[in-house]
């Protein structure tokens, strides 16, 4: 048996090996280091079978757990949720709003998103000052520091981007009973709701605003092909959602420890949720790139050693397929200038609006009879 054991790792060790040549080396060795990153797979992929139900309160707290080494409470993130929830619903009592309508908690929730709302005090409690989410413009696409983007940071500090404010602003809609998607645009995430009359609503929350469609398109990198394929201006299910944030689990995985199959093994699962992911396509595709530069390398970076090599151009090709979907999916890489340009164009086009008019009109609907 001994015998048995000792060649089947010396076994495993040579295939181990023989992959390291054709993919980077896993880190499965290094569970002490990766351990919160596996189990936070392991537990947004049983939510994805089925096996959980769908949460997305705990699967963001997931994601940000894992890149804090297991270091958080969940309790605590439950805490900072059921407080702010508990805020709106103090003010939607205070409005005489219907709380059994089901456009109350989407408008409440913006109200406590975009303005200052004073919560009054109970008894001999005094009133409570809510101030406005507001946009933070550095780093936001948590290039040197991944947490800018967390929605612990922005309970923390009440400042965040079009990547945290969504994802709160769906978790709180979640928690006081009314339904909101989640909708991308390029580099950009935004809510979708319908209203009483079943009319489609934008709600960017980085200016505040309801915004129409038009203006959302108007970046120049959404196409035909994108909104036909639904990678653009599109709702996500609550699943795709959840698969979202496995794209996050991943991306945050190669930010922390670099790519390793393991990264691939979690965007493999979230594109079988939702193929036409933005976020998760172009990481698969950097992967390959980088999969197949690493090849290369190993091969000496001489074109004859890796031309010959059958495994070698099959990861080569593969990387080619994909950027090949992704194109024909309309996919269009938006430069940092571009976004930056267009993210200046929300405010200007906040500035013409009527200030929260359609929002105003919403709200003469919500009182009790």
């Amino acid at each position: 048996m001994a015998q048995q054991q000792a060649y089947l790792q010396e076994l495993y060790k040579e295939l181990e090996e023989l992959n390291a040549l054709y993919d980077f080396p896993s880190k499965l060795g290094h569970q002490e280091e990766t351990q919160g990153y596996l189990e936070a797979f392991d537990e947004l992929g049983a939510m994805l079978d089925g096996k959980l139900p769908l949460d997305l309160k705990r699967a963001v707290f997931l994601v940000e757990n894992a890149y804090f080494n297991n270091q958080g409470n969940y309790q605590d993130f439950e805490n900072q949720i059921d407080n702010f929830a508990d805020l709106t619903k103090q003010f939607i009592q205070q409005q005489g709003w219907d709380m059994e309508n089901p456009m109350t908690p989407l408008v409440a929730l913006h109200k406590m998103f975009a303005d200052t709302v004073m919560i009054e005090g109970q008894g001999t409690e005094d009133n409570l000052i809510h101030y406005p989410i507001t946009y933070d413009p550095e780093d936001y696409r948590g290039i040197k520091d991944l947490t800018k983007l967390f929605v612990s940071k922005l309970l923390a500090t009440g400042t965040g981007q079009c990547y945290s404010m969504p994802q709160l602003y769906l978790i709180l809609a979640e928690e006081l009973g009314g339904q909101a998607w989640l909708t991308y645009a390029p580099q950009h995430s935004f809510v979708k709701f319908k209203d009483a009359n079943n009319n489609w609503h934008n709600l960017e929350l980085t200016n505040g605003h309801l915004a129409s469609e038009s203006f959302l398109m108007a970046s120049g990198y959404v196409n035909a092909e994108t909104i036909q394929s639904g990678m653009y201006m599109d709702t996500l299910s609550l699943k795709e959602t959840i698969a979202s944030k496995l794209v996050d689990l991943a991306y945050g995985y190669g930010y922390k420890y670099g790519y390793d199959p393991i990264m691939m093994n979690m965007l493999d699962k979230a594109l079988e949720v939702h193929p036409v992911n933005p976020s998760g396509l172009m990481l698969k595709a950097n992967y390959y790139t980088a999969q197949t530069d690493y090849i290369y390398a190993l091969k000496g970076r001489k074109d004859q050693a890796f031309q010959q090599d059958l495994r070698a151009m099959e990861v080569f090709h593969k990387r080619n397929e994909f950027y090949s979907r992704i194109d024909q999916l309309g996919y269009q890489t938006m430069p940092p200038e571009a976004y930056e340009a267009w993210l200046q164009s929300l405010e200007n086009y906040k500035a013409e609006q009527e200030s929260g008019s359609q929002i105003l009109k919403m709200e003469r609907t919500l009182k009790k009879n």
